[in-house]
């Protein structure tokens, strides 16, 4: 073996040393072996509407979902928010920080006074359809804040903070603001492995980083919804992996709330929400040797 072959082979031998111990600290700070199948199933979008809280409350009781986020700016924030007071120590609730409004005849704004984020706004006083990447960033500063401090006032004590659509990492500023928040509220903030760097886990004190993140597209749902998690399920690696969904009923409801917006609308919901609900996902789970894991958990585990 030459001197570059022996370099190569210390370099991966290295790698995978750092991501067993990586590994093994989530795993077993949880009481798991380390190279233990750990899962979070999480269901977005609370809030938004009445069938989307339904869903996702029953598919949280009777399902295998055991985690959501919420968005403070949507009509139905209230309904989830008295559900978490009621189930202090029990739900799994972060914030589904939001900066977008992107469905077509149903529309939410900001938690901030309008005239305090204007570049967060089109002209109707709504948010923008779409991310941006040209707000100002002490007005999503502020919004945010205005969204997290919201939850606290209404009796909701958020387990980690996401971001809606992906908006808030859509630029290293962005990016930036949304590492904050954690590091301000000591929160978990859901970040995938690589996608940051050493350097801001250290600026930003993030200590829960998730490996792999899986999340239904629109080939995927044309493919076969089942087909799509079965195989999510089956080939899932060691280390911490969190399986992105969207939980509604195929209602009135959400028939006009998604309007001309088919993907991640009210079919491919009522879909989601019928898989994790179902016994072939229970026992996918058991014979794939999974264990699910919730942000309160890790919350507890690194932050508390």
């Amino acid at each position: 073996m030459n001197l570059k072959h022996s370099t190569i082979l210390t370099i991966l031998c290295l790698g995978i040393q750092n991501f067993l111990i990586a590994q093994e600290n989530i795993a077993t700070k949880l009481g798991y072996s380390p190279d233990a199948k750990l899962l979070i199933i999480h269901a977005d979008d609370l809030g938004v509407s009445h069938s989307e809280n339904m869903a996702s409350l029953r598919a949280i009781a009777e399902g295998s979902v055991n985690s959501a986020s919420v968005m403070m700016p949507t009509p139905w924030v209230t309904e989830v928010t008295e559900y978490a007071k009621a189930n202090p120590d029990t739900h799994d609730f972060g914030l589904h920080l939001t900066l977008s409004s992107e469905l077509k005849n149903y529309k939410w704004g900001p938690v901030a006074s309008a005239n305090e984020v204007p570049s967060l706004l089109n002209e109707y006083g709504f948010f923008h359809e779409a991310c941006r990447t040209d707000l100002n960033l002490e007005e999503v500063e502020k919004e945010m804040k205005a969204q997290i401090e919201q939850a606290y006032s209404m009796g909701l004590s958020p387990t980690h903070f996401d971001t809606h659509m992906g908006c808030l990492v859509q630029t290293e500023e962005l990016r930036e603001v949304y590492l904050k928040m954690g590091q301000q509220y000591q929160i978990p903030v859901f970040v995938l492995n690589q996608f940051i760097s050493q350097e801001q886990k250290d600026q930003y004190d993030v200590r829960v980083v998730v490996d792999e993140m899986y999340t239904m597209q629109p080939d995927d749902f044309n493919s076969g919804v089942a087909d799509y998690y079965t195989k999510v399920l089956q080939g899932l690696k060691p280390g911490l992996s969190l399986i992105l969904i969207h939980t509604a009923y195929d209602n009135e409801e959400m028939k006009g709330m998604t309007v001309d917006h088919p993907l991640w609308g009210n079919v491919w919901r009522q879909k989601d929400y019928d898989f994790f609900t179902s016994e072939a996902c229970k026992t996918l789970l058991e014979e794939s040797d999974i264990k699910l894991v919730t942000w309160r958990q890790l919350k507890e585990a690194y932050y508390d």
